[in-house]
């Protein structure tokens, strides 16, 4: 398997990592290196997230949820939220 990340994962990553480096650009950092990390652990256990009622998974890390889809042998990894409900476009 391999995992693609969606450009809307990026650019809603993007602006996590820039809130959390406000206050401590470290903690940017490793929260960065550790969500990594564990969407990487989907490689080897894809349907390790929740299962969500629209069809796609739920891997949450720290407080965060990030959905994504299994086709094949890609795992597309569409975005990231904290606590608001996320809308599929």
């Amino acid at each position: 398997m391999r995992i693609r990340r969606s450009s809307r994962f990026e650019n809603e990553l993007g602006e996590i990592i820039d809130y959390i480096a406000k206050d401590k650009k470290s903690a940017a950092k490793e929260f960065n290196r550790n969500l990594q990390s564990a969407i990487e652990t989907l490689i080897d256990n894809p349907n390790k997230g929740r299962l969500n009622e629209d069809g796609y998974r739920e891997l949450v890390h720290k407080g965060y949820t990030v959905p994504y889809l299994i086709d094949d042998e890609i795992i597309l990894i569409l975005g990231i939220f904290n606590q608001n409900e996320w809308k599929q476009k």
